[in-house]
């Protein structure tokens, strides 16, 4: 990832961890959140460096959602210490939040006006140099509907419009929460693409949010998985994946009809309609077992580990679940 560079204002003083400096962009210490008689989030540990691409992934209702608007100040913490780029965020702070990025959930948009427009009220509003509006919508390949009503916009087209939006006034740090949910594979995948390789990745701090594993682990320089409110592990995808031990995963795509004789043998498999899934430590030794049961396994397909089968071995589920 590179492109050119985006004058930024001065971050955090460097500080050392692991023997490498580096500067703390968000912070959390012993963050809790208790919103009526609910609490939502709890001893909550979160480091995300400057210049990463830091995923927080988790389940609908882990605390995704509510962690992100904590570190806006849009929620008051109950209790522990919150630092947005060097700053306290509550009480809400409007200087504070000129320099970060929004991408919501459910944006809302200027309908009646065209994409460009749109982008052009934005960054009034942020009192943003509208000069930057076309690099904005260069690299997130907006050229072609530039002047088509934002109401007549596909959903990709939306996503990508409510990144764009967040990008408009050159923040210091991005938040997208759930940036590619409702939209179908194909959506997806462009939507992460353009993520990943745009200029952007290079000169912001971004923190995402999702439950499409298979995106954080593409995406991201660090993930911090989320359960219940606490962050239970942080680390790159790929020293998760390795610390984890997983072993490998089968795919038994004709043994649907065998499922009952399988769970006598594992019994942690998952059953989908492409077919029947094992986790294994010993991939051979598995098949082994399972044909000499009369288990068919024509068509089986092995893969190793993946961040999704670390999210199953910390919590004992899927993230869907």
């Amino acid at each position: 990832r590179g492109g050119r560079g985006i004058p930024r204002p001065p971050l955090p003083t460097p500080i050392l961890k692991n023997g490498r400096s580096m500067t703390i962009a968000v912070s959390t210490k012993g963050l809790n959140v208790t919103i009526g008689q609910k609490t939502i989030l709890t001893d909550l540990e979160l480091d995300v460096t400057s210049g990463s691409f830091h995923g927080i992934i988790g389940s609908n209702g882990a605390g995704k959602t509510t962690l992100f608007n904590t570190l806006l100040g849009f929620i008051q913490p109950t209790s522990g210490v919150v630092r947005l780029l060097d700053i306290n965020p509550w009480p809400r702070n409007a200087n504070l939040l000129r320099r970060v990025g929004i991408q919501h959930q459910h944006p809302a948009f200027f309908v009646r006006m065209s994409l460009i427009e749109h982008l052009q009220a934005v960054a009034d509003i942020f009192g943003a140099d509208r000069d930057y509006i076309s690099t904005v919508i260069d690299a997130l390949n907006l050229g072609k509907m530039a002047n088509t009503k934002c109401e007549n916009l596909s959903g990709g087209e939306r996503q990508r419009l409510a990144v764009a939006s967040a990008l408009v006034h050159r923040p210091e740090v991005l938040f997208l929460d759930e940036p590619t949910a409702g939209l179908d594979p194909v959506a997806r995948k462009a939507l992460v693409d353009l993520l990943k390789d745009t200029e952007f990745a290079d000169q912001l701090t971004v923190l995402y949010t999702t439950h499409y594993l298979e995106e954080a682990e593409r995406l991201c320089d660090a993930v911090s998985i989320i359960d219940n409110g606490t962050i239970i592990a942080t680390g790159s995808p790929q020293s998760l994946i390795s610390s984890a031990k997983l072993g490998a995963t089968i795919l038994l795509p004709a043994a649907l009809p065998q499922a009952s004789t399988i769970q006598h043998i594992y019994d942690n498999l998952e059953i989908s309609g492409d077919g029947i899934l094992i986790r294994t430590e010993d991939a051979a030794h598995a098949l082994v077992r399972l044909s000499e049961a009369g288990v068919n396994c024509d068509g089986a397909q092995i893969s190793q580990g993946r961040l999704e089968d670390v999210y199953f071995k910390l919590t004992g589920r899927n993230i869907e679940q």
